[in-house]
């Protein structure tokens, strides 16, 4: 017998499992309404990337968007055992989909400018404050190789610093000192 567990109640498994998995970080976990009602929207700060959010959110969807076939694909049953259960039960999703959005915070760009700083070819580069504003009229180079990755087409002090930060885990990586 399969167990369905509705979008709500998916919703709060989803805050479990990330605090579980990222204890540190504070998480919006928010269902959507409407006609988008089965879908859910997570958003933080600085903390993990999107990528390793993404690890642990997928596993609560029922259901993925396939851009391709403009339709979606049914991502199956799972086979979960929950707190005080003896046996683990056959559970369905019903959420359709989870949308995830890190935002950064000046403790974040400082970061990016600590790391473009110490580990890039542009040591001189200097498109943040000590704060974490950035240098608007800063010039910017056409390509950084930063932290084992090649950036391109920047046009800004901040996208400099999200590209450099979409790959940067940043509860792993200590904030420099001003």
């Amino acid at each position: 017998m399969t167990d369905y567990i509705n979008t709500k109640d998916t919703a709060k498994l989803v805050r479990v499992a990330l605090k579980n998995a990222f204890p540190r970080v504070k998480f919006s976990v928010r269902m959507s309404t409407g006609t988008a009602s089965a879908w859910m929207n997570v958003s933080w700060s600085d903390g993990p990337t999107d990528r390793e959010v993404s690890a642990v959110t997928s596993q609560y969807e029922g259901r993925k968007f396939n851009g391709m076939t403009d339709g979606y694909d049914d991502q199956g049953s799972a086979l979960v055992a929950f707190d005080g259960e003896d046996m683990p039960r056959v559970v369905r999703y019903s959420c359709d989909g989870i949308n995830t959005h890190r935002d950064y915070t000046a403790a974040g760009y400082r970061v990016a400018q600590h790391l473009i700083s110490t580990a890039s070819d542009h040591k001189n580069l200097v498109v943040f404050t000590p704060e974490g504003e950035p240098i608007n009229n800063a010039a910017v180079p056409h390509g950084i190789y930063v932290a084992g990755h090649f950036h391109d087409y920047i046009y800004s002090p901040v996208h400099i610093a999200q590209v450099i930060l979409h790959r940067v885990n940043l509860c792993t990586v200590t904030e420099p000192t001003r």
